[in-house]
């Protein structure tokens, strides 16, 4: 095995958190039940200003159809749900609200005299219901007054159970055995789930609940609290007041998900003896009169007459699939039909244009994989259209057609120079594969400049589409041998056509941007030139890491690199599909040993090529790298960078191969143990909202750094930005830390839509 040490040298002890599951849901709030809408606290962000923000949002998608149905049923009476409704009540829509208990139930049952924030502090709300610093007993009194001001049409008491699709619009059923028709439906009930439990022994005592109604209740009694975010800590504030004794029990090292005004408050507390904080501990038992605690030095039972578990709440998970609602990342068998598909047609792209100049059943392979992937292709879309779901989207239709075009441009390119011998405009397949490559980053770059309205993604895309098209494309496939085939590159024993494209290899051009180990043959060939040595070696052993050491590994990976190329533009919609699991995490330097055989094999092939004239039987070893080398190929160049890397791009985002398996990242990895380059975090403006981890494609626990207000320098880190300008309170910036001072970055990354 490898150096444990060496790995954890490399992770730097980076957070590993994961992120909850909600509903899955478009930038227009939509499932994937046409006109079903999903706002609040369910889109993921549990701030009550945002939330009510959306209420207002959705209605720009909520489509007006002339029947008898409502205009909408909005499920929830909460901030979300009353806004969306006041909202309704303007435009003059028919709709209603259906609530299961009263208006506003969720903040009702927060603790008595619990602190309300109102996040984000310059975010201008366009509700009618306005957010300010307050307390709880204030707030449900404001909102109350603006209820009772402007009445709306709610039915309370009214469970939703089940939605069903009917011909037009929906029908919605109701415990109480009430139905509804509505042309779209708004579910605004917020993340009222079951909350979570410990999973132990005596949890189910009466001594233990999930939620502090009233810290009164607690007068004289032992209090032991478990958990470590703002809820816990504002309940142990409250008890405090009142309680005998207040015991916080905390599995971490420190407060990293809390607010920094309530940490301030609660360790102040703790100074004056108020209350007990135990940290690194969980308990693992409960009884009527005490629990049991336990770390890893010890085990210990303190006093409990009260135990309050507050480690936070599940979404409504069983609602949403009785419903049909997908949830983030839930794999169905339209998803496993479609990786298939993709699979099978990255196979017939790799083997088919790798078969002109490998082994004879690349072809078979590859023509095996074609045919299957048109059969899944099919089945794919016979899925897709009875479920007669799909609602029309201007861009998945150009997306599905530009898919289309380019499946079966490939296909028809590979079988007609395969079987007919005809290429397509004198090209063999790799040509056309380069090409559509080259497309794909242009149209969905153009699309990503579009939709991420930032001058940080808007000059990346730009240089990623630049350096792909021209550099990556233009240069060796069409320019370069135009240029030779007139002559103006001199000579054949001039210094272009002999060192740098000697026999008139154009396509050594690649080695210009794709630097070794990721294209092993800037430097492993047996005909190497000086200029490619020198070149090969600088590029990768001083260039590169000089970009790393100021810019960090995203110099490279985010601004120049095909893959991350492809990875930004039609991988920008599916980042939040990477995995944040502990196998995730385990896998994620896999390349750290592709590297080390990329290097062995390297440095033998460079030994015999300029060795063997000197020593004979150095030889030996340049044979034994090139019959390892063709399995490398096999199963690094074509098996993960192509069809891992392409194969599972809509299924684990598209940064699989670059975070897993990239040799050339991994060797960054090293460089960026050094780097200057952070993420740098604002914790008193953070939220614990996840977005930020949920949405960075490296599989980074962003959200674990920026929780700590430690800055990020994880170098897994690629510099997409996703994190930084999807933040809803700016918590996040880049920038560098020279000599333990931060200089942040001139060109913005943060949205300012």
């Amino acid at each position: 095995m490898w150096p444990k040490f060496y790995f954890n040298w490399l992770r730097k002890n980076s957070p590993t958190g994961s992120v909850e599951v909600y509903p899955e849901i478009s930038d227009s709030y939509e499932t994937n039940l046409p006109n079903v809408f999903v706002i609040g606290d369910l889109t993921g962000v549990p701030l009550l200003k945002m939330a009510a923000e959306s209420g207002v949002q959705v209605w720009k998608y909520i489509p007006q159809l002339s029947n008898d149905h409502l205009d909408v049923v909005i499920i929830g009476s909460g901030p979300a749900g009353v806004s969306c409704a006041m909202e309704a009540k303007r435009l003059g829509k028919k709709y209603l609200v259906l609530e299961s208990n009263l208006p506003f139930q969720t903040i009702q049952s927060y603790p008595n005299k619990k602190p309300i924030f109102a996040e984000p502090k310059n975010f201008i709300t366009n509700s009618s219901i306005r957010i300010i610093d307050t307390v709880k007993e204030d707030l449900l009194k404001d909102l109350n007054k603006i209820l009772n001001d402007n009445p709306i049409q709610i039915e309370t008491n009214h469970r939703v159970v089940n939605i069903k699709k009917a011909n037009v619009g929906y029908v919605l059923e109701t415990e109480s055995g009430s139905i509804f028709k509505t042309n779209a439906v708004v579910i605004a009930m917020g993340k009222s789930g079951d909350p979570k439990k410990l999973g132990i022994k005596g949890e189910n005592e009466a001594n233990v609940s999930y939620r502090l109604i009233d810290p009164k209740d607690t007068t004289g009694l032992s209090v032991v609290i478990v958990g470590g975010g703002d809820t816990a800590i504002e309940s142990a504030l409250l008890c405090a007041e009142f309680a005998k004794e207040t015991t916080i029990i905390h599995r971490g090292k420190e407060f990293n998900k809390a607010k920094s005004d309530n940490i301030d408050l609660i360790l102040e507390l703790e100074s004056q003896g108020k209350v007990n904080i135990i940290y690194e501990s969980e308990v693992s038992e409960i009884t009527s009169t005490s629990v049991l605690i336990k770390n890893q030095q010890s085990a210990k039972k303190i006093k409990a007459d009260l135990v309050f578990i507050m480690i936070g709440t599940l979404p409504p998970i069983g609602f949403f699939k009785r419903v049909g609602i997908k949830l983030q990342n839930e794999k169905k068998v339209l998803d496993w039909v479609g990786l298939t598909g993709l699979v099978t047609f990255a196979m017939a792209a790799y083997f088919g244009k790798a078969s002109f100049y490998g082994p004879s059943w690349f072809s078979f392979l590859a023509s095996i994989s074609a045919f299957v992937s048109t059969l899944s292709l099919i089945c794919y879309s016979g899925i897709l259209l009875a479920k007669k779901q799909t609602k029309f989207d201007l861009w998945k239709v150009l997306k599905i057609c530009y898919f289309l075009f380019a499946f079966s441009y490939f296909l028809t390119v590979y079988f007609l120079s395969t079987y007919q011998q005809f290429h397509l405009f004198g090209k063999y397949p790799a040509f056309h594969y380069t090409f559509l490559y080259s497309l794909t980053i242009l149209v969905f770059g153009i699309r990503r400049i579009l939709v991420r309205k930032t001058q940080y993604i808007y000059y990346q895309t730009l240089t990623l589409i630049g350096v792909q098209v021209f550099f990556l494309f233009l240069l060796p496939e069409l320019i370069l041998p135009a240029l030779g085939e007139f002559g103006y590159l001199g000579s054949e024993n001039g210094f272009i056509r002999k060192e740098i494209f000697p026999s008139d290899s154009y396509w050594k051009a690649y080695g210009f941007i794709l630097a070794w180990p990721l294209s092993m043959g800037v430097l492993y060939d047996g005909g190497i030139t000086k200029f490619w040595l020198i070149y090969g070696l600088s590029f990768s052993f001083i260039l590169i890491p000089l970009l790393v050491y100021h810019y960090g590994k995203g110099a490279y990976c985010g601004w120049i690199c095909s893959c991350g190329g492809l990875a930004e533009t039609l991988g920008d919609e599916y980042r939040q599909k990477m995995p944040h699991s502990k196998t995730a995490y385990k896998w994620e330097h896999s390349g750290q040993y592709i590297l080390f055989l990329a290097a062995t094999l390297t440095i033998l092939k460079l030994i015999g090529v300029f060795g063997k004239s000197i020593y004979p039987n150095l030889e030996l070893g340049e044979n034994i790298a090139d019959s390892v080398k063709w399995v490398y190929d096999i199963v690094v160049d074509i098996g993960l960078a192509g069809v891992v890397g392409v194969g599972f791009y809509f299924f684990y985002s598209g940064r699989v191969w670059c975070r897993m398996f990239c040799p050339l990242a991994s060797l960054m990895h090293i460089y960026a143990r050094f780097s200057q380059f952070r993420i740098f975090s604002d914790k008193k403006k953070c939220i614990s909202c996840n977005i930020c981890t949920k949405n960075c494609h490296q599989g980074i626990d962003v959200m674990g750094y920026a929780s700590r207000g430690i800055a990020m320098d994880s170098v897994q880190c690629v510099r997409c930005s996703a994190c930084v300008s999807l933040c809803p309170t700016d918590v996040l910036e880049f920038g560098k830390l020279k000599k333990e001072v931060i200089q942040y970055d001139k060109l913005e990354a943060k949205s300012r839509k």
